[in-house]
C-alpha cells in the first residue's frame, strides 16, 4: 500500500475513534440527566405514596437553593479579592480610572504605596510555609481545640497546611510621626484572599477550610528602639479592629455551609483571630535579649472607655405586620477592638430606651474607633445573628473621646433608612495614686442606678513572671481570677521551674473589697500544685501602687518551697477634666444641685445620671405659672420652692434646660415629687409631656415613659429640640403632668399640672431648678 493510502486509513481510523469518544460521551452525559430525573420524580411519586409531608420535600430545597446563591456571591467576591491580590497596583488603578473617570489622588489618600514590600513578599511567600505551620500547630490549635469543646467538639487539630501560591497583599502604608522618639508606629492595609488549604480533623471527622479570606488594618509597634543592630528591640503586631474574615468549607465541613451554622463556625474563627492579635492582645517579637519583657508583652493600657448606649429614635421598622405596619426588637453591639458587649433586646419599638452601661480598655488613641451596630432580633434554634436584620452602625473616633474627655450626642445611623442612637462615652485616665478612689466609687454608685451592668473604679494588671520549685514534674498551667474574671496562662511541659512571662489587665469595681487569686495547676492530673491569695486593698498603701518582681510562696504546696514570681501593679480611674464639646454636654466636673428642701447637695448624693454625669446640667429658667390674677402670671424663677408640694399644691417637677451651640434646645425631665392622688386615694400613673409652643403638632411633642402607682416618679429622660436662636423668643416650652390611669379606651389622662417656660429668657448662670406645677390650660385635648 502506497504511503498515501496509508494516511487515509490513519486518518479514517483518528475520525472513527473520535466519532466513537464523542457518541460515548453524549451516552454518558444523556444517561446521566436521565438517571438524575428519574430519580427526582421517583422520590417525589413516595412522598405522594407515603402521604409525606410537603414541607419535608421544601425545607431541604430552600436550604440548598439558598446556599447554591450564597456560593455563587462568594465565588465572586473571592474571585474579585483574588485578581486584586494579583495583580499589579498600576493595573488596578488603570481599570478603576476606565470605568470612573477618579482623579490620581482619589486613591490612597493618607497611605504611601508599598508596591516594592509586596514583591518581596510574593518572592519570599514560598518559604513562609514552615513558619505557618509551626504557628498553627503551637499557637492557634491549643485555642480551637480549647473553644470547640464549649460545643462538645474535641480532639481539634492540624492535618494538612497548604499555604498556597497567592502571597498577601499590603495596599497602603502610613507611618506617623509624631510619636515618642522610643517608638515607631505603622500602619497597613492588609488582605490575603490566597488559594490556602487547611484541613483538621476533629472528634473523629476530618473537613478543612480553603480559598481563606482576611483583610484588615494592621498595625505594627516598633519599641523600643535601642543602639545596637538591629536597632529594635521588639515588635508589636496587632489588628485595631476585628478583621473581615470568610473562608468556604470542604469535606465533612461543607454540610454545615448554611445559613446559621456556618455563622457559628465563622464567629469561632473570628474570636480565636481576635484572642490572638486584635486590641488588646498583640503579637509580640522580641528581637533583642536586653528589653523589658513586660513593657514589650503586656503594656500598660490608655485608659478606659466608660461608653453609655441610652436610646434610639425611628429605627426602621422590621418586624411589618399584615396591615403594613410594625416595628423591631431593637439591640445593640458594641466593639472596640476584641471587645465585645451587647445591650438587652427592647420588644415591639422603634425608638427603644436601653439606658445600657460598660466599659472597655483603649490600648491605643490613633485610628481606632468605637463600632455600635443595631439590630433587630429574630428567634433563631441556633443562636445565631444571621436571622437578625441590621437596622444600622454608628462609629465612635477613640481619639476624640480622648481629647474631649467626653463626648454626648445624637449619632444618625449609617447603612440604614432611617434612625439615630444616643450615645454618651467618658474617658478615665489611669491614676497610681489612690486620692481619686473615693470619687469614683461615689459616681459609679449613683451611675450603677439606672443600668444593671457591674461598673469599675480600678484597673488590675498581673504580669506572671515564673515558678520555682514546683512539685513533681508537672504540666503547669496559671489560672487567675478577679471577681468573676478568669484568665490563663499557656501551658508549660515537664517543668518544675516554668517561666510563663504572660500578662494580664483586669477590671476591679471595688479594690478595697475584693482579692485577686492565682492557682497554679497540673494540666495532666488537673490538680493544683499551689495558690496565692491578695487582698488588693494591700496595693493601695504601695509606693504607686505597685509591686514589682515579688516572689509569693504557694500555698497548699508540699514542701512549702514552691512560689511565683509576679508584678502587681493597680491603676484607679479618674474622670478626665472636661470642656463643653457644644452638643449641650458638660461644663464641669463637679455640679450642685439644688436639693428639694433649700440648700446644696454634693454629687456623691444626687441619683440623676445626667447631673452625675455632667451632661446638660445648665440652668434655666423663668416660670409663667397658669392663674386666674394677674400677679400670679407674671414671670417667676425659683430658686427655693415654698413647700414641697408648691405653691398650688400640685407637686413639683425637677428640670435642665439648655440651648446649646448647635443650635439645639436639650430638656432633662428628671424628677416629680408630691403629686396629689386621686379622689379615691389611689396612686398616679404620671408621665411628662413637652410641647415647643406654639408649635402643637407630632413633631412637637415628646413624651417620657410612664411610671405606675407613684407620686414622686424619677424619669432622668433627655430630649432634643432643634431650632434657630433667632426663633427662640418666639418659642415658649410646656411641660404637662400626666396621669395615665386606666385600661386602653377608658384611660382618664388628665392633666395633673403644668410648667411654662419662655425659651428667650434662658439665663445660663443658674443651675438645674425646680418649678411648682400650676393648674393647667385646657389648649389641647389627650
Amino acid at each position: 500500500m502506497s504511503a498515501t493510502g496509508e494516511k487515509v486509513v490513519d486518518t479514517a481510523e483518528e475520525v472513527a475513534e473520535d466519532v466513537g469518544h464523542a457518541y460515548g460521551s453524549w451516552f454518558k452525559s444523556y444517561m446521566k440527566i436521565f438517571g438524575r430525573r428519574a430519580l427526582e420524580w421517583f422520590l417525589v411519586y413516595m412522598f405522594g405514596y407515603y402521604n409525606v409531608s410537603f414541607g419535608w420535600l421544601m425545607a431541604p430545597l430552600f436550604f440548598l437553593v439558598l446556599r447554591d446563591k450564597r456560593a455563587k456571591e462568594k465565588k465572586i467576591k473571592f474571585d474579585i479579592i483574588r485578581s486584586i491580590a494579583n495583580a499589579d497596583e498600576k493595573d488596578i488603578i488603570q481599570e478603576i480610572q476606565r470605568f470612573s473617570n477618579l482623579p490620581s489622588w482619589v486613591t490612597f489618600p493618607d497611605m504611601e504605596r508599598v508596591e516594592w514590600l509586596n514583591k518581596i513578599i510574593r518572592q519570599l511567600w514560598p518559604y513562609a510555609g514552615q513558619y505557618v505551620k509551626d504557628l498553627c500547630k503551637y499557637s492557634i490549635e491549643p485555642s480551637m481545640r480549647t473553644a470547640l469543646e464549649e460545643y462538645k467538639l474535641n480532639g481539634f487539630q492540624f492535618e494538612k497546611i497548604i499555604l498556597g501560591d497567592t502571597p498577601p497583599r499590603f495596599s497602603g502604608v502610613k507611618v506617623y510621626d509624631d510619636t515618642s522618639r522610643h517608638e515607631i508606629i505603622m500602619d497597613m492595609d492588609f488582605a490575603y484572599a490566597g488559594d490556602c488549604k487547611f484541613e483538621v480533623s476533629v472528634s473523629k471527622f476530618k473537613m478543612g477550610i480553603k480559598d481563606l479570606q482576611i483583610s484588615g488594618r494592621l498595625r505594627i509597634m516598633m519599641k523600643p528602639l535601642v543602639r545596637q543592630i538591629p536597632l529594635v528591640g521588639g515588635l508589636q503586631v496587632f489588628f485595631l479592629n476585628n478583621p473581615d474574615v470568610d473562608f468556604n468549607l470542604i469535606g465533612l465541613a461543607d454540610v454545615f455551609d448554611m445559613p446559621g451554622l456556618s455563622d457559628i463556625l465563622r464567629s469561632i474563627v473570628t474570636e480565636q483571630i481576635g484572642h490572638m492579635m486584635v486590641l488588646p492582645n498583640r503579637y509580640p517579637i522580641q528581637l533583642v535579649e536586653d528589653i523589658d519583657v513586660v513593657e514589650l508583652k503586656c503594656p500598660a493600657p490608655a485608659g478606659v472607655i466608660r461608653l453609655n448606649v441610652i436610646e434610639a429614635q425611628n429605627l426602621m421598622k422590621k418586624d411589618i405586620g399584615i396591615m403594613g405596619t410594625g416595628k423591631s426588637d431593637p439591640y445593640c453591639i458594641l466593639r472596640l477592638g476584641a471587645q465585645k458587649f451587647q445591650t438587652k433586646t427592647i420588644n415591639n419599638t422603634v425608638n427603644p430606651k436601653w439606658d445600657f452601661c460598660c466599659e472597655a480598655l483603649a490600648n491605643v488613641i490613633r485610628r481606632q474607633r468605637i463600632s455600635i451596630e443595631c439590630w433587630d432580633y429574630d428567634y433563631s434554634p441556633l443562636k445565631s445573628y444571621e436571622n437578625d436584620d441590621y437596622l444600622g452602625r454608628a462609629n465612635l473616633d477613640v481619639q476624640e473621646i480622648w481629647k474631649n474627655g467626653e463626648v454626648d450626642m445624637w449619632v444618625p445611623l449609617s447603612e440604614a433608612k432611617s434612625g439615630r442612637i444616643h450615645i454618651r462615652a467618658t474617658w478615665l485616665d489611669l491614676s497610681d495614686t489612690a486620692d481619686s478612689l473615693q470619687l469614683q466609687l461615689e459616681e459609679i454608685r449613683a451611675l450603677q442606678v439606672t443600668t444593671k451592668n457591674p461598673l469599675h473604679s480600678a484597673v488590675l494588671m498581673v504580669w506572671v513572671d515564673s515558678a520555682k520549685k514546683l512539685n513533681q514534674i508537672p504540666d503547669p498551667f496559671v489560672r487567675l481570677y478577679v471577681g468573676n474574671e478568669k484568665g490563663e496562662t499557656a501551658v508549660r511541659q515537664r517543668t518544675n521551674d516554668p517561666v510563663f512571662e504572660e500578662g494580664f489587665t483586669f477590671l476591679v469595681r471595688n479594690p478595697r473589697t475584693q482579692e485577686l487569686k492565682l492557682e497554679v495547676i497540673d494540666q495532666k492530673t488537673n490538680q493544683i500544685q499551689g495558690k496565692v491569695e491578695l487582698d488588693l486593698n494591700v496595693f493601695l498603701k504601695e509606693r504607686k501602687m505597685e509591686v514589682i518582681g515579688e516572689d509569693y510562696s504557694l500555698s497548699g504546696a508540699s514542701g512549702g518551697l514552691s512560689t511565683l514570681k509576679l508584678n502587681i501593679t493597680l491603676r484607679i480611674l479618674k474622670t478626665a477634666l472636661k470642656t463643653d464639646d457644644g452638643d449641650g454636654g458638660p461644663q464641669e466636673k463637679d455640679v450642685s444641685v439644688p436639693a428639694p428642701g433649700g440648700g446644696i447637695e454634693p454629687p456623691a448624693e444626687v441619683t440623676s445620671v445626667e447631673e452625675v454625669m455632667s451632661t446638660a446640667a445648665t440652668p434655666l429658667m423663668q416660670m409663667f405659672p397658669s392663674a386666674t390674677s394677674s400677679e400670679e402670671s407674671s414671670i417667676r424663677q425659683r430658686t427655693t420652692p415654698a413647700s414641697n408640694a408648691g405653691i398650688h399644691g400640685l407637686g413639683r417637677v425637677q428640670l435642665t434646660v439648655k440651648y446649646g451651640p448647635r443650635n439645639n434646645l436639650i430638656i432633662v425631665v428628671h424628677q416629680i415629687e408630691n403629686l396629689p392622688k386621686e379622689e379615691d386615694g389611689e396612686l398616679p400613673d404620671p408621665y411628662v409631656k413637652l410641647y415647643l409652643l406654639p408649635d402643637r403638632s407630632k413633631d412637637s411633642k415628646r413624651k417620657t415613659d410612664v411610671i405606675k402607682d407613684d407620686c414622686n416618679p424619677k424619669y432622668d429622660e433627655r430630649f432634643e429640640y432643634p431650632i434657630p436662636p433667632n426663633e427662640l423668643t418666639q418659642r415658649t416650652l410646656e411641660v404637662n403632668v400626666i396621669n395615665k390611669k386606666g385600661l386602653l379606651f377608658l384611660q382618664r389622662s388628665p392633666k395633673m399640672g403644668q410648667v411654662r417656660l419662655d425659651c428667650g429668657l434662658l439665663d445660663a448662670s443658674k443651675m438645674t431648678q425646680w418649678y411648682d406645677l400650676a393648674p393647667a390650660a385646657d389648649d389641647d385635648e389627650e
